[in-house]
């Protein structure tokens, strides 16, 4: 999960100063939570002085002292890949080893973006992305999916999430692969990804114009580092997906390190290298988690010209 305050500044949006919490709830898909009125001595002192004398009175059961943040939003229309009309998921049929289902990691930009060059309108857009996790398929390698989550409804006075799906990625000619399982076959799989912003002008921008540039860095396990195209991802779709997901590829790096000893495990191979299970980064630099042989520092060209900077 990630816990972001709203980075919006229009003061009379109703979510403005409030602090969410985007979860992966894996079949349940995305969730949301508003963390405003959790209890707290000093910007909630009526609701924490409730809550810690519950806590108090029974003996710090975990039961009393428990405080459940309200959902208020929520996302599983998953791709329907075998078209039959139904997201595909183990409730509804074609759950494919949670090639679209499998929601293992949420991540919302860091900034609201000006998608009005992408035939997005004038307002600014909160864009947020859901990662699947995938151990064995029958055809795909898992999907990456790049959801609208800038628009709302009131419902008796509480606010409510509207997602929207503009996307998803999946590895380039990943519908020609699959995972049978077993220690012996690679793992293509979304995992854990950052993202970033970069503002830009017509000189510097690196994609499909406007005033930014948006990045997503991904790891993808057995296949390493991918680094896609946020704008790409978030422009009306194009009809062949493996079209798609071609030009979001703006890089990818696959770490080859040999030293080390594997480790021992029932259920993993940790001979393989790469595996990557996350990228993060930070001022202009990528920082690779390797299970195998360690961490990785690497930087695409595109980024050199934002070392040192941190734009969020």
């Amino acid at each position: 999960m990630t816990v972001q305050k709203w980075p919006g500044e229009d003061t009379n949006d109703p979510r403005y100063g409030h602090t969410y919490i985007y979860g992966a709830y894996w079949e349940a898909g995305l969730r949301i939570f508003d963390l405003e009125t959790i209890p707290h001595p000093v910007n909630t002192p009526a609701q924490y002085i409730a809550m810690a004398t519950t806590c108090k009175a029974g003996l710090g059961n975990p039961v009393t002292c428990r405080w459940r943040a309200p959902e208020v939003g929520q996302w599983m229309d998953f791709a329907d890949l075998d078209h039959d009309g139904q997201p595909d998921s183990s409730t509804t049929g074609n759950v494919n080893g949670g090639r679209a289902s499998y929601i293992h990691y949420v991540e919302p930009f860091p900034v609201l973006v000006d998608g009005s060059h992408l035939g997005l309108g004038s307002e600014l857009r909160h864009v947020t992305f859901c990662a699947t996790e995938v151990l064995e398929t029958s055809v795909g390698t898992g999907l990456t999916y790049i959801l609208d989550t800038t628009e709302y409804e009131m419902v008796n006075g509480n606010l409510r999430f509207k997602p929207q799906l503009l996307s998803y990625w999946e590895n380039p000619f990943g519908v020609d692969h699959y995972i049978p399982g077993g220690e012996e076959w690679l793992i293509f799989s979304p995992h854990n990804l950052d993202s970033a912003w970069f503002p830009t002008t017509p000189e510097t921008d690196t994609s499909m114009g406007g005033s930014w540039d948006g990045r997503l860095y991904m790891g993808n396990y057995h296949t390493g580092l991918w680094v896609l195209d946020l704008e790409t991802l978030m422009a009306p779709p194009v009809e062949n997906m493996t079209d798609l997901h071609f030009a979001a590829t703006v890089g990818y790096y696959l770490p080859h390190g040999a030293d080390g000893q594997p480790l021992d495990s029932a259920f993993y191979d940790f001979g393989w290298i790469p595996f990557l299970w996350t990228a993060e980064y930070h001022k202009g630099y990528i920082y690779l988690s390797c299970i195998t042989s360690g961490l990785y520092v690497v930087q695409l060209d595109l980024d050199v010209p934002y070392t040192g900077q941190d734009y969020g």
